[in-house]
């Protein structure tokens, strides 16, 4: 959509000065083929595709970092953080064109960002944010984190690429994983990230967490109702962003549901209890910006 703008691969390595490397590199930027990404999904990518390299402006700002061995935590958010951020948002908003560096006008900030669960708080406090959450069926989330926990694993011995993702904040799966510091009161203490059952059980955490918050301006969006409704969603989430786009050019763009075997026989069944619980309840939450339609 021409109307937001994010970050992207393009934007290495000075993604805090965007428009700057623009003007730099721009008779020196390389056209790219789309390739799929490290983690074997399918998805593709290019130098243009968006990436949550902001990651990197809350590592260079964060005055608390309480990131330990355990799990990942920067801590909280001063408002003079939240101030150089929302200039940081502007910044990467101001669209520049490559050729000329004619300014077209200010986009929207789209963040794809998995660590805002760390400050959804903060974030939600600003007005002139508008969040979505996606969740989905927790067997399939937990079957597909420890696929990649163990891909990540197995396939990353560089020491640099280590090392990058790390400055990127990359901790969700891999050899370098760490939980989320508030997830640990909600999560077994006894399980191994190489096993199936500890990705069940961050996915409950995660979610408890996300139940527990009160008060905010978030909506949540059931990715297994948008793969299967895809028309009903997108035009829900773009009446809650006051979008005018055509919802039909972007239906044919989702996947429809995959097919992946039912019986969860790798996971305890205390766990998958209180998954499925979970999950209930995130789909009757009133948070939920799709409840009537799931409850159909």
């Amino acid at each position: 959509m021409d109307c937001f703008r994010s970050l992207t691969y393009r934007d290495m390595p000075f993604v805090m000065a965007p428009n700057f490397w623009q003007m730099l590199s721009r008779h020196s930027q390389l056209g790219s083929q789309r390739i799929e990404r490290a983690h074997g999904d399918g998805m593709m990518v290019d130098f243009d595709s968006p990436e949550s390299f902001e990651e990197i402006f809350w590592h260079a700002f964060s005055k608390n970092d309480l990131t330990s061995a355990k799990s990942y935590d920067l801590g909280p958010i001063d408002s003079d953080v939240l101030e150089a951020f929302a200039d940081f948002r502007s910044i990467v908003a101001s669209l520049r064109r490559k050729s000329s560096l004619e300014h077209i006008g200010n986009r929207r900030y789209l963040s794809k960002n998995n660590n805002n669960l760390l400050r959804l708080r903060e974030l939600s406090a600003d007005p002139t944010a508008s969040i979505l959450l996606v969740f989905r069926d927790p067997v399939a989330t937990a079957r597909s984190l420890h696929r990649l926990h163990l891909r990540f694993c197995a396939g990353d011995k560089d020491k640099f690429s280590r090392k990058y993702m790390k400055w990127l904040g990359h901790y969700e799966f891999g050899p370098d994983h760490l939980p989320f510091s508030f997830a640990l009161p909600f999560m077994r203490d006894d399980i191994d990230p190489a096993t199936p059952d500890y990705w069940l059980s961050y996915w409950c955490a995660i979610h408890l967490f996300v139940l527990e918050q009160k008060n905010l301006r978030l909506k949540l969006i059931s990715h297994d109702m948008l793969r299967i409704t895809p028309k009903v969603v997108l035009s829900k989430m773009f009446s809650f962003l006051n979008l005018k786009e055509d919802v039909d050019i972007f239906t044919s763009q989702v996947r429809p549901p995959d097919s992946y075997p039912k019986a969860a026989t790798e996971f305890s069944s205390e766990l998958l209890e209180a998954a499925w619980l979970i999950f209930g309840q995130l789909s009757e939450s009133e948070m939920n910006l799709c409840k009537a339609d799931m409850a159909i």
